[in-house]
């Protein structure tokens, strides 16, 4: 699924910062539109590496966020794709950002085998999502953006409104997972659990519950090894956390 955030931002064609995410959780896609709504940053969303290769050949970007841990294609394979078609068609390397949930060092070689300029680990706080974007677009910033930009404070005051509101419904979705993780465990669908720990891994921090990030984790490394009694412990852990959050509501 490809999704186009672009609707979100106000800038117009000519003073733009094109930027490809692609990650596999339409949450993470959401977040980034409400960090970025009313900023010259423009984004369009995929959901898997083929597509982020698809869209990237198809149109110009300026920076691509891309997870390492996607279905159908890696974002490292993802990668190695563009960067072969770049060099194919005498492109200048566009920066290409790796997300990473995993441990940072065991990916940090990876990524740089694969051609990604930076590795940054999730999830990614609106600090260093803003302060990446400077660093980045700078070569590019007009005066046009400089002054369509808004205020770091404006900026963080607005990001904080929406995540309170966006709160009750990422509870709201993780108490849908516990649901779908029990049935995951009664059908043996390992890669299931593994998948939806590591989205939750990514994003919890984001939208402030890092106990339920943590959860996250373990539930991924523990049907990563196909564990099952650390599969229902982890399970158990996220719906206590999530009835303590509930009760303090």
């Amino acid at each position: 699924m490809t999704v186009s955030l672009s609707q979100s931002t106000t800038a117009t064609q000519g003073s733009t910062f094109r930027v490809l995410l692609a990650d596999d959780s339409v949450e993470s896609h959401l977040l980034l539109q409400c960090y970025l709504r009313d900023t010259p940053y423009q984004v369009e969303a995929v959901s898997d590496g083929a597509q982020a290769v698809a869209a990237f050949t198809a149109r110009p970007f300026d920076l691509v966020l891309i997870d390492q841990h996607m279905p159908v294609m890696d974002g490292f394979t993802a990668t190695r794709r563009i960067r072969d078609w770049e060099a194919s068609q005498q492109r200048a390397p566009v920066p290409i950002l790796a997300l990473t949930a995993h441990s940072f060092d065991d990916a940090q070689e990876q990524s740089r085998s694969a051609g990604c300029t930076e590795l940054l680990s999730k999830p990614l706080t609106k600090q260093q999502l803003f302060d990446t974007l400077r660093t980045y677009s700078a070569a590019k910033t007009s005066p046009d953006m400089a002054r369509e930009a808004p205020s770091r404070t404006d900026i963080t005051a607005r990001i904080e409104k929406a995540i309170q509101r966006q709160r009750p419904i990422f509870l709201d979705h993780r108490r849908q997972d516990v649901k779908k993780m029990r049935d995951a465990v009664d059908q043996g669908d390992y890669k299931s659990l593994q998948t939806m720990g590591h989205q939750i891994k990514g994003l919890a921090g984001s939208y402030g519950f890092p106990e339920i990030g943590l959860a996250g984790a373990h539930l991924e490394s523990a049907a990563q090894a196909r564990d099952l009694t650390s599969v229902q412990q982890a399970i158990t852990e996220l719906a206590l956390i999530l009835a303590r959050t509930e009760q303090a509501a």
